[in-house]
């Protein structure tokens, strides 16, 4: 284990307010800036589920402020098979360097940015029952890469269209994706004590920016905000590519 210093304490809860605030406006995407932020002096044996716990306080605020907008019939397909994938997904964690998982997430954030861009996939016609599949592969990749909310973004706003259903449900899809994440890394010995000081600091944060982003979900464009999004993504990306 590391030792997380209180001068990175303290950059993680400005940068934990801003992503928790970002994911409220944008419906996914803060979560990926904030792994990929803490992988710059964190490796990711501790990286993600560390930023488990600080999505699950994200996504607990967003999906209770957003309650009445939850889309239950397709949350309760996705959830089904959730757990089995966790299961597979550590299963695969612990047998691979931390070296190639920081590759595997840089080259995710890319591939994700590139299929949010393509406009061909933005009109795919999406089957309800393919979130019991969804469901199960958010399981895997929320241990390797710890940041498939932007890909969900992409799949669910082809059966979601209303902005605040669309955020609370994949709020909810954050919030029980990273309940199992915890439960699951709990379970293979990991110790999130170890981080208590990290949490107390980092978990008001979130909150804090989640209710703020929910304020002004209505009042701001999201053009402008998603160009200077990706452009953070994507030099985050490269640099865990090159590291």
């Amino acid at each position: 284990m590391l030792e997380i210093s209180l001068s990175d304490n303290i950059l993680l809860t400005v940068l934990s307010f801003f992503t928790a605030l970002m994911t409220s406006l944008a419906g996914a995407g803060g979560g990926t800036v904030l792994l990929a932020a803490m992988l710059q002096f964190m490796n990711p044996a501790e990286a993600i589920p560390v930023h488990g716990v600080i999505q699950f306080s994200s996504n607990l605020t967003r999906t209770w402020l957003l309650r009445k907008h939850v889309n239950w019939r397709i949350v309760l397909k996705f959830s089904l098979l959730l757990p089995l994938g966790v299961y597979l997904g550590l299963e695969i964690f612990q047998s691979i360097d931390s070296n190639d998982i920081k590759n595997l997430i840089g080259s995710f954030i890319l591939i994700a940015i590139g299929i949010q861009n393509i406009k061909s996939f933005r009109s795919i016609k999406i089957p309800s029952n393919i979130y019991f599949f969804i469901g199960f592969l958010t399981g895997v990749l929320n241990i390797l890469v710890g940041v498939i909310a932007p890909l969900l973004a992409v799949i669910l706003k082809q059966s979601v269209k209303e902005k605040k259903s669309l955020v609370g449900t994949l709020g909810y899809f954050g919030l029980i994706g990273n309940l199992v994440k915890i439960i699951g890394f709990s379970l293979i010995g990991f110790s999130f004590l170890n981080y208590i000081e990290t949490f107390i600091m980092i978990i008001p944060a979130t909150l804090i920016g989640s209710r703020i982003g929910q304020i002004l979900l209505n009042k701001i464009s999201n053009k402008i905000f998603m160009i200077i999004f990706q452009i953070i993504l994507v030099g985050l990306a490269i640099r865990l590519l090159i590291m």
